[in-house]
């Protein structure tokens, strides 16, 4: 499996780098801080599933999402801070395949919280 993490806070990269490499050790993982980069990163590495910032320093995710979603319908959480519901429903109307929150906690296969 190839995920692609499109999220410009490095903490957060490394919780996920290392929550899923303790749960699924042969995932490879693909980041960037940019969105313009991560619509490149997709279409040339054509990653499994995504994992999304909304607030990236170049472009919105939200333009990330709506532009990735008109030629692939790879799975894609979105992962930020923004917790409005109304940028929950945009976010899941636009197709995004779910909406998580920040912060939140990575737990490994055992239970265990990263």
């Amino acid at each position: 499996m190839k995920i692609l993490i499109i999220e410009d806070d490095r903490a957060i990269v490394e919780a996920i780098f290392l929550t899923l490499q303790l749960n699924w050790p042969d995932t490879v993982l693909l980041s960037t801080h940019l969105g313009e980069e991560g619509i490149e990163l997709f279409q040339s590495e054509n990653p499994d599933a995504i994992i999304l910032d909304l607030g990236l320093p170049d472009i919105s995710g939200f333009e990330v999402l709506k532009r990735i979603r008109l030629f692939s319908e790879v799975p894609i959480l979105i992962l930020t801070v923004r917790s409005d519901e109304s940028d929950i429903v945009r976010g899941l109307e636009w197709g995004a395949d779910d909406y998580v929150i920040k912060p939140c906690s990575f737990f490994t296969r055992d239970g265990k919280s990263t």
